[in-house]
């Protein structure tokens, strides 16, 4: 029983690395088309956030070589960890936070893009709060996995419904058992560490943000009044 309870645990961590990871990365790649990334991450206004973040360790060296790898048309989101890519949802795709934040379970109904990328990560949160025994009951399992389900798909098409379902059931091999376990205490590890930088400069860039369209309009405003 100790042994299937502990494939439970294993079965629920490749779901959210394996598959979690892709829909969080075909979202980004709808948001930034792979053929426009690298021109996007030159820009002035992702440069400069990415900048901030580096400075304020929420992108570590590893990260942002990813980001701006020694050939720039190298650039790849497939090269992209699923912290990197939520820190990117994040920060740089013009996405509002959900009601109730990032970092908070959204409500039920509340069915937006937005809040389908804060379940991701809060279910990361859950089930790796189950680390340290890494096993989970049979109930325990099957709630999480329809959950992450019914989120993974709303966020990344049907397409994703038989490939979750095929996981449910197929055999694991021993190594990949540890090693989705591992890549997702990693993932927990980096959140857990730049969770509250991560808010508080997300707090600086809307503000600055704020500024600079008031500063347009107030521009445009006295352009008007010079012409009229």
């Amino acid at each position: 029983m100790s042994s299937h309870r502990k494939t439970n645990y294993s079965r629920l961590c490749c779901l959210l690395v394996s598959v979690g990871a892709q829909v969080l990365r075909d979202t980004f790649d709808g948001i930034i088309p792979p053929t426009d990334l690298q021109s996007f991450l030159k820009r002035h206004p992702a440069h400069s956030k990415l900048q901030l973040l580096k400075k304020e360790g929420i992108l570590n060296t590893m990260q942002w070589s990813k980001l701006y790898p020694a050939v720039p048309s190298s650039v790849s989101s497939t090269c992209f960890d699923p912290a990197l890519l939520m820190i990117l949802l994040r920060t740089i795709c013009n996405l509002s936070p959900p009601p109730a934040g990032w970092d908070t379970p959204p409500l039920s109904m509340d069915t937006s893009r937005e809040s389908d990328i804060a379940r991701v990560k809060y279910f990361m949160n859950a089930v790796s709060n189950h680390a340290l025994e890494a096993s989970v009951s049979d109930a325990v399992f099957s709630d999480y996995w329809q959950r992450i389900r019914v989120s993974l798909v709303q966020l990344g098409g049907g397409g994703y419904e038989d490939v979750i379902d095929e996981m449910k059931n197929q055999e694991m091999d021993p190594l990949d058992k540890e090693h989705f376990v591992v890549l997702l205490k990693q993932w927990r590890k980096i959140e857990d560490e730049i969770k509250d930088r991560l808010t508080e400069v997300e707090s600086v860039l809307q503000s600055s943000e704020s500024e600079g369209k008031f500063l347009i309009i107030a521009h445009y405003l006295i352009l008007v009044s010079l012409f009229c």
